[in-house]
């Protein structure tokens, strides 16, 4: 045989041999669209489980928190003071760090009295000493999204048996390791009515950290 036909042989071979080839992977990739043989293992292959839908977390809002629709929880138990009138303070409240304590007035007398602005307080250690490094706020827009109803001043009257309420509002935060957190034991309270100067005792006291800012609302109706 010549070269030239060697040549066309070996060709020849190879066509075929490309042809069988391509004849088997068609074989394979049409045997691959059915399902697996038993005992066999899809090399390679990524099998993705739908994911079962959920809402979002969702985070509460301050409008949402009990601070938002504060109500007086101070109960004044005992007999009426010679003044006419009772101080208690309430259980307070907090959320996300915001603290809030109702202190509520009952006229317990005969009397009718009217209450206007804000009342004016004391802040006392376990000692009876002065607390110092805090400002008492007229309001509560400077302790920033409180959710406290923070009405304007007006006049209040209490008849008998009637009570007004006044809410304090701070934040616990402590970012100041220069002094200790400031920690109110007692509180003293001065409605304005020219009828002595109650003290309440909070339990627990108010923690108000570092801020150095206490937070109060004018009197109001309960």
């Amino acid at each position: 045989m010549t070269i030239r036909g060697r040549s066309a042989l070996t060709r020849a071979a190879g066509f075929a041999t490309v042809a069988l080839l391509m004849a088997g992977c068609g074989t394979r990739t049409s045997a691959g669209a059915g399902p697996a043989p038993s005992g066999s293992t899809d090399v390679g292959r990524v099998h993705a489980d739908p994911l079962e839908s959920s809402p979002p977390p969702r985070y509460g809002d301050l409008d949402d928190a009990p601070l938002a629709t504060a109500t007086a929880t101070a109960e004044p138990t005992g007999p009426c003071p010679d003044t006419g009138l009772r101080v208690a303070a309430g259980r307070g409240d907090a959320a996300m760090g915001l603290r809030v304590l109702d202190i509520t007035l009952t006229n317990c007398g005969k009397g009718t009295f009217e209450l206007y602005g804000y009342p004016k307080l004391k802040l006392l250690e376990e000692d009876r000493g002065a607390v110092e490094r805090v400002r008492i706020l007229e309001g509560t827009k400077e302790i920033a999204a409180t959710g406290v109803r923070d009405d304007k001043p007006t006049r209040v009257t209490v008849r008998p048996g009637e009570r007004a309420v006044m809410y304090l509002v701070w934040r616990n935060t402590y970012d100041d390791i220069t002094h200790p957190p400031v920690t109110v034991e007692h509180v003293t309270v001065d409605p304005g009515l020219g009828r002595g100067t109650p003290t309440v005792t909070p339990d627990p006291p108010l923690d108000l950290g570092s801020t150095g800012r206490l937070g109060t609302t004018a009197w109001r109706k309960e």
